[in-house]
Order: structure tokens, then sequence, then C-alpha cells
């Protein structure tokens, strides 16, 4: 978990290197993309795993998956192979995730839950914002009777394919719209009529599949199940928006270089990791989880706000109190949704609950941090000067960290900074909106508690009141 959750983040101060040394400006925003790609669209390949075969070897697969993954990101020659290996990790990671809630929920006591849940989100905050820093510097299953020919359909194979397919047009479109493609040519169009379709035809899919759905709809039906979905698309999008760009405000804006950045975002790590341990253990113990929903994305929107507002000469007063104010938000929210889809599922119905929320969250992550690229590089490039004498080429060829420099002449710098500062703001305004969303989902949760206890005098109660029916 702990692995997994550290490559989420581990990238962003590297990327302005990576570039530069790769000679890959134009692919940057697939080095995150891929990554959450993969972890959105293997979750539910890695639920039904969990649910029909032994959960130690669908595990230590996952495992072996996400390290194979690793290697090839770790020794890739070139930007390609660095996305491959980037996408590998995604898989192997996104059996990871959903295997460590799994093999919590089997072997710990019901009364212990929470607080292990609560060292595990401590953990899992913990090292996703870790990433910046570090990077400038049950034994038996139940029975599965499925033949090899109906494994396609049992872990829905063409769901995942047209998933990885309408993410992968969607990040393209993304990637180069408006950067290195007007939004009016062939091209953009056309991945945004094959994204269309392909999301159409998924929703057509996914509906006649029923039980053997990706996303099962018997189980995102359920409110509960479908505000956690909704809640964690936008505010895990809106989180990976902010920590993202975070790193390029500190280099750009600020010249600091990738290790000292990585160490500005230092209250992010401290605050997230205690507040995300802190809210385990608070909703352990009141049950109703609504409030911390609202609480954490109100916080969350604030907080980003507040970012919005740094300037290249903000003091360090500024930009830490505005981290610590948002990562209070994100630290009661970041494990409460597996938290509580776990205390609301029957345990045959666990694993795949648990991997349809997980779903929406790394949906929520690719398209967070995709769209918050392109639209901090639109604006950019809109912002320099209409005269030609700075070039959007050597602007992004120069990364955040290579501005000093590529434009010596400090009345250029200033331009070019100003233009930095023009994006990232205008991708801080996407980070506050998905986080404003996020707060109007969480109206919608239902006002149940999910102590133990709790569900069970509501189960009793129901089972009650069946019999007395029957």
């Amino acid at each position: 978990m702990f692995l997994v959750a550290l490559d989420m983040s581990i990238i962003t101060t590297a990327i302005p290197t990576i570039t530069a040394r790769f000679h890959s400006e134009g692919q940057m925003g697939w080095y995150g993309s891929a990554f959450f790609l993969c972890l959105a669209s293997f979750q539910s390949f890695w639920g039904k795993a969990y649910k029909y075969f032994p959960i130690k070897i669908a595990f230590l697969t996952a495992i072996g998956v996400f390290e194979l993954g690793s290697l090839v990101a770790a020794l890739s020659p070139n930007s390609p192979a660095l996305i491959i290996g980037r996408a590998i990790q995604g898989i192997g990671g996104a059996g990871v995730t959903g295997g460590c809630y799994t093999v919590l929920a089997f072997i710990t006591r019901p009364k212990n839950l929470q607080a292990v849940f609560g060292l595990t989100s401590g953990v899992f905050s913990l090292s996703s914002v870790l990433g910046p820093i570090l990077s400038g510097m049950p034994p038996h299953s139940r029975v599965a009777h499925a033949t090899l020919k109906e494994l396609p359909f049992l872990f829905d194979i063409p769901g995942i394919a047209l998933t990885v397919c309408a993410l992968v047009y969607l990040v393209l479109v993304l990637e180069d719209g408006g950067v290195t493609k007007p939004w009016n040519s062939k091209y953009c169009i056309g991945l945004l009529i094959g994204f269309s379709l392909i999301v159409i035809l998924l929703i057509v899919l996914e509906w006649k599949q029923g039980e053997g759905a990706m996303i099962v709809p018997r189980i995102i039906k359920r409110r509960t199940v479908l505000v956690l979905a909704l809640f964690n698309l936008t505010a895990q999008g809106s989180g990976f928006a902010r920590i993202y760009n975070l790193p390029i405000y500190f280099q750009a804006a600020q010249g600091q270089s990738p290790s000292e950045s990585g160490i500005r975002t230092l209250p992010t790590v401290l605050t997230t990791s205690i507040f995300s341990f802190a809210g385990s253990l608070a909703i352990g113990k009141v049950g109703y989880y609504q409030p911390f929903l609202m609480l954490g994305s109100m916080f969350v929107t604030i907080g980003s706000a507040m970012i919005y507002t740094l300037e290249p000469n903000s003091g360090s007063g500024k930009y830490i109190g505005y981290q610590v104010l948002a990562s209070i938000g994100s630290g009661l929210i970041i494990q409460l949704k597996v938290i509580v889809a776990q205390a609301i599922s029957k345990r045959v119905d666990m694993s795949v609950t648990v991997g349809s929320v997980l779903f929406f969250q790394f949906i929520g992550g690719t398209v967070g941090v995709a769209a918050s690229t392109n639209i901090m590089n639109n604006v950019l490039i809109s912002s320099l000067p209409a005269d030609g004498r700075i070039s959007a080429s050597d602007v992004l060829s120069a990364g955040s960290t290579g501005l000093a420099k590529m434009f010596p002449n400090p009345a250029d710098l200033k331009i070019v900074v100003s233009a930095y500062m023009k994006g990232l703001k205008a991708a801080w305004i996407w980070s506050i909106a998905l986080a404003g969303v996020s707060f109007l989902v969480s109206l919608a949760a239902e006002r149940k508690s999910v102590r133990l206890d709790h569900v069970k005098k509501r189960t009793e109660k129901k089972a009650a009141e069946e019999a007395a029916t029957a």
C-alpha cells in the first residue's frame, strides 16, 4: 500500500527533469495519467479476482505485476518505455490497493477494524503526499465455478478494454488540445467523438452484463455507493490537480530546485497523515460519516481557494498555512470512502464494492491531472507575448526548472514567470471547482451510522420486519 500510494505522486517534482532528459515535453501529462488510467480501469478486474480466486494468490500476483512495472519504469531508456512502465505499475497497483483492504477485512476482528483502517489510511496518505519529496531527492477462498471460456466475461474484459480506450482517447485530447493541436482540428474532434461513442457503448455493455459487469448495476445503484463514487471522482480529481501543480509553482514561480520544492510540500505530508488517522478513528467512534464528508470537502475547497491566491513572492506563512488548510480536509476524507463502502457491504460483495468506489477515485485522478495539465499549458501559451519573441516551444522545453537558464534576460524571465502563474491559477480554479462539487455531492449522503453496533441493530431490525411480513 505504501509503495502504490507513493507512486501516485512520486513523479510530480521529477517531471521537469524527465522531460528535459528525454526531450518529451509533449508527453509529460502521460507520466501521471498512464498510472491512474490503469489504476482505475483494472479495479473491477482485481475485485473479481479476490472474489473468485484464492486471496493470497491474487494478492501476490498483483504485487508481482506492480514490481514488474516499477522495474520497467526504473530502467526505461526513453519516454515511451517510462509510460509503459507506469501503466504496468497502475495495473498491479489496482490489485494491491483493493487487496490490502480485502485482506484486512478478512483477518481483522470487527471491533478492531476501524483502528486498523486508521493505521492503513495514515500509511496511504503519508506515502501519497511524500512522493514529491522523495522524487525531488485470507488463505483459502470461495471456490470459483468458472471455466476458461467464461473468464473473459466473469472479469468483464470487454468492459476493461473499453474503459482503457475511452481514457486513452480523453488523455490524448487533453494532452494535445490547444497545445500541439488546435481544438477545432480533425484530430481533437475525432478523439472527442470517439471518446463519447466508447463511453455510450461502455454504459450499454455494463447495464446488460448485470452481475458480470465491471461496475455491477445492483451495487452502484445503492445511494451510499453512488454518492461515495461521485465524491471520490471529484475529491480525488481536485486533490491530485492541486498536489501535481504545487511543485511546479515552487520551481517555476519561486525558482526552487526539485528537492527544495519537495521539501516545501511537507505541510501537506504531515497534516494529511495526522488527520487521516484521526478521521478514521473518529468515524469508528461517531459512526455518522456524512459530517466528515461535508467538513473535509469544505476544508479542501477553502484551502484550494487560498492556494489560488499565491504569488511568486508569497512567503512561507502563506504557502504553509494554505497547504495545512487544504490537507486537513484531504486527511479527513482520504480513506473514509473505503471505510464506509466496506461497512455497508455484505461480505461476498465487499471486494467488488470497494473496487467500484476505487474505480471512480482513480478515474478522478486520471482526469484531474490530465485536465489540469492541459488548462495550465493552454493558459501559459496564450499568456506569452504575441510578437513571438518568446517561443512557446522554448518555454515548454525548458520545463519549470530551466526557465532562468533558457531566459537569462530578467525582463523575459519575468514575462515567462507571469505566464506560468496565470497557467497555474487557471489549473487551481479547476481544482477549486472539483472540490466545490464534492461538497455538493456530500449533501446527498445518507444520514446513517456505519458504526458496527449501529449496523448490527439496523440489520436485526430489518430481518425482524421481513419475518413479520412473511
